[in-house]
């Protein structure tokens, strides 16, 4: 137990004093003002092709382009599978998959291949709200703002490691 809690101390000590190291980018992104309508529903909003363009910030490896090709189609009545191909910076692009399912009124669930553990969605006008863990305990927030034009919608993930910011990535996402 005692060697746990030392484990833990050492672990936390450098992620915390990084804490403020990884930002959002400060140019060519601007947020959407939040608003009661549109009404930002996943299940809309993805269903068919969608574009993501934006910047990753993380703190060990500084700030990379990112590209995301999406494909949503209903599985059936409220289940909308996300296939997503991620390109970051000079990688490999890799697959990931979404499920997402309604839970009730603004609320979803969900899977995604890169959590560990459930999804969470919540919607408040046109502010839709994920959040999941991934591996090796990172908690992962992303606020999505839906456009007026109801076609287009600013992502702000933020990837987080006992309690401090360890990556955030700013991408304008664009239906069709």
């Amino acid at each position: 137990m005692r060697l746990r809690a030392c484990l833990t101390a050492l672990v936390a000590a450098p992620a915390l004093a990084l804490g403020g190291c990884a930002s959002t980018p400060e140019e060519g992104f601007t947020p959407i003002p939040r608003a009661e309508a549109p009404y930002f529903d996943p299940l809309v909003f993805f269903d068919g092709e969608s574009t993501g363009r934006g910047e990753l910030s993380k703190v060990f490896s500084g700030t990379v382009p990112v590209r995301v090709e999406s494909t949503g189609r209903m599985l059936r009545p409220g289940v909308l599978e996300l296939v997503q191909v991620v390109t970051e910076g000079d990688k490999e692009p890799r697959t990931r998959r979404w499920e997402i399912r309604e839970a009730g009124e603004g609320r979803w669930e969900g899977t995604l291949t890169d959590a560990d553990g459930p999804v969470e969605l919540y919607a408040k006008g046109n502010l839709l709200t994920i959040q999941y863990r991934m591996d090796g305990n990172y908690d992962v927030t992303q606020r999505l703002t839906l456009a007026p034009d109801g076609r287009s919608a600013y992502n702000e993930l933020k990837v987080e490691l006992l309690g401090a910011t360890v990556a955030v990535l700013a991408e304008e996402i664009v239906k069709g």
